[in-house]
């Protein structure tokens, strides 16, 4: 076990420290003397469809870095592929990796070191799920004793998750660089063979849930719990000056969306922006798609809260 948790580790930080050789140090937060506005949103929820990619995002994150807006990454991606998320915008804010599992505050934002959590080379770092090789281990006990057949990202070469999620060779490995969850399927689609796995692993503390094409093994109970208290962090560092907002699109960020202020529905998707609204009837809608919306909705927060002070 030891030997398996040593390798687990090794793999899972191998690219984050070279990636961060060479990387800026120097930009810390911004001084606490202003209100400030805090946004959580899935990079998904940012990122502009079609050809453009990330060009009208890095525009609009540069929009709200210049007001004071911090942008928070939360979503199902990894450590090391949130990195280069935040490389490719520009970004320098926290980010919540693997559907709340591991918060990463870089060093110095904020005036004090958080209480909980623990120190690692370029964050502080709060968990908030087991390793991923014990909910590896664990699925393939309960996946044995009921007599399922599963396979999970464990089991499967980088060439494999490339073939499976669409991904090039250099994204499938940082998408298997899992720290809190395995992803996983059953050779048996049944939903009822799902849902004896879920079952089992609940009685282990574990949950599941499913994302896109893979099922979720984690031990995180609690997705917005990483919000939270970020947010918690931010009103101490702000002496409670903080807006939170969240910006979501699919029905599976409701936890997200009530775990702020002020939520926000962009409507990309007239089913999933109707599941969410329903669900949280507070919700602001964001009528335009892509990045001019979501950004102007949120600049008109700030002028809202000036207005307020």
């Amino acid at each position: 076990m030891p030997s398996r948790m040593t390798a687990w580790w090794s793999r899972s930080n191998e690219f984050t420290s070279r990636f961060w050789v060479g990387q800026r140090h120097d930009r810390k937060g911004p001084e606490p003397s202003a209100a400030r506005v805090v946004v959580f949103s899935d990079p998904d929820t940012l990122r502009e469809d079609g050809a453009h990619g990330w060009a009208m995002t890095r525009g609009a994150v540069r929009t709200l870095e210049d007001q004071c807006v911090a942008v928070v990454l939360w979503g199902n991606e990894t450590r090391s592929e949130m990195e280069l998320i935040q490389s490719d915008l520009g970004l320098r804010d926290p980010f919540i990796s693997e559907n709340g599992g591991g918060l990463f505050i870089p060093h110095g934002y904020f005036p004090d070191r958080p209480g909980a959590g623990r120190a690692s080379h370029n964050y502080h770092v709060v968990d908030f799920g087991r390793p991923s090789y014990q909910v590896a281990e664990a699925l393939h006990a309960v996946a044995d004793k009921i007599g399922v057949d599963v396979i999970g990202f464990s089991d499967m070469s980088i060439q494999d998750v490339a073939q499976d999620c669409g991904l090039s060779l250099a994204q499938a490995r940082l998408a298997k660089l899992r720290e809190y969850d395995e992803p996983f399927r059953t050779l048996d689609a049944e939903p009822a063979t799902y849902s004896r796995i879920c079952g089992a692993l609940r009685r282990l503390d574990l949950r599941c849930f499913t994302h896109e094409a893979f099922h979720h093994a984690t031990g995180v109970v609690d997705k917005a719990r990483s919000v939270r208290m970020l947010a918690s962090l931010y009103r101490e560092a702000y002496h409670g000056q903080v807006l939170t907002a969240g910006l979501a699109r699919a029905s599976s960020e409701t936890g997200l969306l009530h775990a702020v202020d002020i939520p926000m529905v962009v409507q990309s998707d007239a089913a999933d922006a109707a599941r969410l609204a329903r669900k949280v009837p507070t919700a602001r809608l964001i009528g335009v798609n892509g990045p001019p919306g979501w950004c102007d909705a949120i600049l008109q927060l700030v002028e809202e809260q000036r207005a307020v002070r």
